[in-house]
């Protein structure tokens, strides 16, 4: 038979699991809190973000793609060695630059969904369950084989 020496710890235990119990219920009821309908008049860059962008966002992608576009040019002969050429140009390269064409103050999802609201005659829109949707591209050749 065990006597417990220190009864003020088993009471701190109790607490501290206790607390511990409570902290992770709180952490799994949040994500059902999360699933808000999203308000589209107040999607979109505010100012505070559009300022920011300016001052901070827009200068850092700059320099970052400079970087980026040094760093493959010093890097194409490994890369054409190695073999992987086109990942280094889209990773050092385009995806950098694509970056800095983001707007002012956007997020990528606020970027996507303002360029997918562009109105292009080339393109044919299918809307399956919003907020998904099918873009069919009617300059490309599509090729049909009836058999």
């Amino acid at each position: 038979m065990t006597v417990n020496a220190n009864p003020k710890r088993t009471f701190t235990h109790k607490i501290s699991t206790t607390v511990v119990g409570l902290s992770v219920m709180l952490a799994l009821m949040q994500p059902a809190s999360a699933a808000i309908e999203i308000d589209e008049t107040d999607f979109g860059p505010s100012y505070n973000t559009m300022v920011v962008d300016t001052i901070v966002g827009k200068p850092l992608q700059l320099v970052n793609a400079v970087a980026g576009t040094v760093a493959y040019v010093v890097s194409l002969p490994f890369s054409l060695i190695g073999g992987n050429a086109d990942q280094a140009q889209q990773k050092l390269f385009v995806e950098p630059w694509d970056a800095m064409a983001r707007c002012l103050g956007c997020t990528v999802a606020e970027d996507n969904y303002y360029k997918s609201q562009v109105t292009n005659d080339n393109v044919v829109r299918i809307i399956v369950d919003r907020p998904s949707e099918i873009l069919i591209n009617t300059n490309d050749y599509v090729i049909v084989n009836a058999q």
